[in-house]
């Protein structure tokens, strides 16, 4: 009954278990970032046919957390701008192969697709925990290392910033989790000056390329909506709550189940693929 309500084939157990995962995605990308990290290797075992129903579960779910992200970003930081002509330059290269990734993984079977998360997975765990460190260490990342300032619209700038946003939209669309972490730190290695000063444009641009994603997901295949409204509720949810626990410092707990809950699901990734 619970299956043919929700449009997915999957029992009880496992539609409380996705919906446990949506909450704690939301959760998590609220205090940390990351959430896609635990929310996707979740969906491709327990949707292992065709790569596409998993990917555009996913890339809904975060398109709402995303949506949602920004608009309390904005709530809270009312003076913030929008760099129209970074939205130009690395909005419309990211968008346009956000959507070519999309479609790219719409071919790629779950046996070739598999080895492939589970490498992109470990790498931005890694890359993730790094940032932990650096954090936990004081060398935050208020100030680019490259100097002062430059425009978006300078000399040598543009083809830098469509370039760099490309590669990152094929991959947020291929797999996703992270991708507003790389592309902060490409403007920051780009324009220079202070990354907070990057942070809007970014958000709209991620938003973009989850609408994208999504668009092409939907596009191709068919979704299971009535689950991908359930387990975006439960993201808003956790989101709610992790911001609340964010002000309460309580980002080290998060830290640490996350990454637990990281490696487990990458590990039962590999127990699908090689059993």
């Amino acid at each position: 009954m619970i299956a043919e309500v929700l449009g997915v084939d999957a029992g009880p157990g496992m539609v409380l278990l996705l919906v446990a995962v949506g909450f704690a995605a939301g959760l998590i990308d609220a205090v940390v970032g990351g959430g896609g990290l635990v929310q996707l290797p979740v969906l491709l075992s327990a949707m292992p046919g065709a790569t596409a129903v998993p990917l555009g579960v996913n890339k809904s779910v975060s398109a709402v957390g995303n949506i949602a992200s920004a608009a309390v970003y904005w709530r809270r930081n009312p003076g913030s701008r929008i760099d129209l002509r970074l939205l130009a330059w690395s909005g419309g290269a990211a968008v346009g192969c956000a959507m070519l990734g999309a479609w790219i993984a719409t071919a790629i079977s779950m046996e070739v697709f598999r080895p492939l998360v589970i490498a992109a997975l470990l790498a931005v765990l890694v890359f993730t925990v790094r940032g932990w460190v650096k954090e936990a260490r004081g060398a935050g990342a208020a100030e680019a290392p490259g100097g002062p300032a430059t425009g978006a619209g300078a000399p040598g700038t543009r083809g830098k910033l469509a370039g760099s946003s490309a590669a990152i939209g094929v991959y947020d669309g291929l797999i996703g989790p992270a991708t507003g972490s790389f592309l902060l730190l490409a403007f920051r290695r780009i324009l220079g000056g202070r990354l907070v000063d990057a942070l809007a444009t970014a958000k709209i641009i991620q938003c973009l390329m989850n609408i994208g994603g999504a668009a092409v997901f939907a596009a191709l295949t068919a979704l299971p909506w009535p689950l991908i409204a359930l387990l975006s509720a439960a993201n808003l949810v956790g989101s709610a709550i992790g911001a609340r626990l964010a002000l309460s410092k309580g980002d080290r707990l998060v830290k640490t189940l996350m990454a637990a809950g990281v490696l487990a699901t990458i590990a039962k990734l590999c127990w699908d693929h090689f059993s």
